[in-house]
């Protein structure tokens, strides 16, 4: 029997980025739905408490940073998945110390997409649990 697919979460402003990246995960991964601010990716994420999140960075009501130290602390088991189109040391620092476990720059094939997410999956998996 096969392994269910990872479930994801995709939260970013822009409703085209949205869709790419539904285009590109869908036969890979179970989409369990889709944010365009923080606080719909916050509450989305504690109801369906997806395995991974992919989190825009730049995301209107707090951004990414918001986002991700909310979802670690709503859904600890959901492995967040930075995305933005900058890729300068600050913001992928900030991104790594609220709790995300990996940086992804938009634009990103779909193959490089599914390899990136599922090896961000293995790293999660791999940290120590709160308080261990």
């Amino acid at each position: 029997m096969p392994e269910p697919a990872p479930r994801v979460l995709i939260a970013d402003d822009d409703p085209d980025v949205r869709a790419v990246l539904v285009a590109q995960l869908g036969d890979r991964f179970e989409v369990v739905g889709t944010a365009a601010d923080t606080d719909e990716t916050v509450a989305l994420a504690a109801e369906s408490r997806p395995d991974i999140a992919i989190v825009d960075v730049q995301m209107p009501g707090g951004g990414g940073l918001r986002a991700t130290r909310e979802i670690c602390e709503a859904s600890p088991g959901t492995a967040i998945v930075a995305l933005s189109a900058d890729e300068s040391e600050r913001v992928v620092l900030d991104m790594l110390r609220a709790g995300a476990v990996a940086y992804i720059r938009k634009g990103v094939g779909a193959d490089e997409l599914a390899a990136l997410l599922h090896e961000a999956l293995r790293a999660h998996a791999k940290l120590p649990a709160e308080g261990a």
